[in-house]
């Protein structure tokens, strides 16, 4: 649904076109373009976009103060500001095609610019805004393509990538048949920097080829809009251009993906092994131990004197009470320690769980809380979040002195936030940290290089008297996908 100057459907955006009249002129009541473009969109649009707006308006306008304020600068803040608005919807999931239509006419009105050249600005600012390449490379480039559609300069569009067998493979279909034999060709055709030969219909097909890290890796391919065609190349070129740095991003994000199968293959091999150690061994061992201790008192009971007995059963009860304590404690970290778990039950249920076991063992009253779709994770992504949550709750318990901690997990579309809060005494940050890894302690410095190796971030914000928060964040990477099988 549109949500851009209070548009909701296609005749609304019929009669935001009449508005529009009223931003043209160079000059009303000492308002700029930036603010007659700005009180348009903002216009019945919904809380959480006015907020985005305000945001964009912000940033745009200190862009038309570094410009001199003059008329020129103020062209160029409207413009990055259209663009700092698409593309911002575009990343929270909510640009349609009306919002797009309406702010690039708004914009052409605005800063009385002619349609053709508003567009391709447009365009080309909003394909190449750094808030897609914060996205996951697919949700990114879908975006990017998907804007061709928005603006009609296509009709379809769709982007190739050379195979690991040599062939090509169809990656993003967006109204385009994956199957159809010329469109394939006009992509092997780009890639390859061979001319095609078209004999028969589709030759008004457009294509360009996209650069990875300086080789041509991957291909658009679309079929103009109406009379787009002589106009066409400009756009995938410009599309092409800044489709590259997020195919090289995803190139990243796939090798630090395999990266984290084997560093989280080979941690999970070793917690796989003590947990069937604890099963094999303090287990069991505790196990007999309580049948041994139930029988010890079973025969010194008859020679306990009777002024003494009640104090002796009493004693056999607490052993045994915190024999079948320790049971319990131990069972519960070898079901910790099983990967299976955390990847076949649902990620709040376990964190859940893991917060209330540690609440019950410490006696620190511990919460969490969930935003986003956890499910969406990858297995890996999942294991190695978890067992970072479980160390800054080890960390807690040894060293803080806390009475209170808080989990909050954030799954966000580029990115998975983590914050692990407590209320203890705190530290200096350097120098615990300094000191933790010249004495070869794991801890926060191995949650750090953990984090770090996955391609994310790390931060611990503490002081003496506290709180203490440890942040951490990884990126969100979902794997391209082939729309169709190759085809000869």
């Amino acid at each position: 649904m549109a949500v851009l100057a209070g548009v909701k459907s296609s005749a609304d955006e019929a009669i935001a076109f009449l508005r529009l009249e009223t931003l043209g002129g160079t000059d009303q009541a000492g308002a700029t373009q930036l603010d007659r473009l700005h009180a348009f969109l903002e216009s019945g649009a919904p809380e959480h976009v006015l907020l985005l707006l305000a945001a964009a308006r912000a940033r745009a306008a200190q862009i038309a103060s570094a410009g001199g304020g003059n008329s020129a600068s103020e062209t160029v803040a409207a413009q990055e500001y259209a663009a700092d608005v698409l593309a911002h919807l575009a990343a929270e999931g909510e640009l349609d095609p009306i919002d797009t239509r309406i702010a690039a006419r708004a914009l052409g009105e605005t800063t009385a610019t002619p349609y053709a050249a508003t567009y391709i600005g447009l365009f080309l600012r909003t394909v190449s805004s750094p808030v897609l390449l914060e996205l996951p490379p697919v949700v990114a480039a879908e975006i990017q393509l998907r804007l061709l559609l928005h603006l009609d300069v296509a009709a379809e569009v769709s982007l190739w990538r050379r195979a690991e067998d040599g062939d090509i493979e169809c990656l993003i279909s967006l109204g385009a048949d994956p199957t159809d034999r010329k469109v394939r060709n006009a992509a092997k055709a780009a890639i390859t920097g061979r001319a095609r030969i078209s004999l028969v219909a589709r030759s008004d097909l457009g294509s360009a080829a996209v650069h990875r890290f300086g080789s041509p890796d991957a291909a658009v391919v679309a079929l103009p809009h109406g009379d787009h065609g002589r106009h066409i190349r400009a756009y995938l070129d410009g599309v092409a251009s800044a489709l590259a740095p997020v195919l090289e991003r995803e190139l990243l994000l796939e090798r630090n993906i395999k990266g984290e199968r084997a560093l989280t293959g080979a941690a999970e091999s070793r917690l796989t092994r003590l947990c069937f150690d604890l099963h094999d061994g303090p287990i069991q061992d505790v196990l007999v131990f309580g049948t041994e201790l139930r029988e010890l008192r079973d025969q010194v009971y008859p020679f306990v004197l009777d002024s003494h007995r009640e104090l002796t059963a009493g004693r056999f009860d607490d052993l045994l009470a915190r024999v079948v304590e320790l049971d319990r404690q131990l069972r519960e970290t070898a079901h910790s320690l099983e990967s299976r778990s955390i990847v076949s039950r649902p990620l709040a249920e376990i964190l859940h769980r893991e917060v209330e076991g540690f609440t019950h063992r410490t006696g620190i009253e511990a919460s969490a809380s969930v935003r986003g779709d956890p499910e969406t994770l990858s297995g890996q992504q999942r294991i190695a979040l978890f067992r970072a949550i479980q160390e800054s709750l080890s960390n807690i318990r040894e060293h803080s002195g806390a009475t209170t901690a808080t989990v909050h997990l954030h799954v966000r579309r580029s990115t998975v936030d983590v914050r692990v809060i407590d209320d203890g005494r705190g530290f200096e940050v350097s120098q615990v940290l300094q000191d933790a890894a010249e004495r070869g302690r794991l801890g926060i410095v191995g949650i750090a290089e953990r984090v770090r190796m996955l391609g994310g971030s790390f931060n611990v914000e503490s002081r003496t008297g506290g709180p203490t928060t440890v942040r951490f964040s990884l990126p969100r990477w979902e794997p391209f996908a082939a729309v169709t099988g190759k085809q000869g």
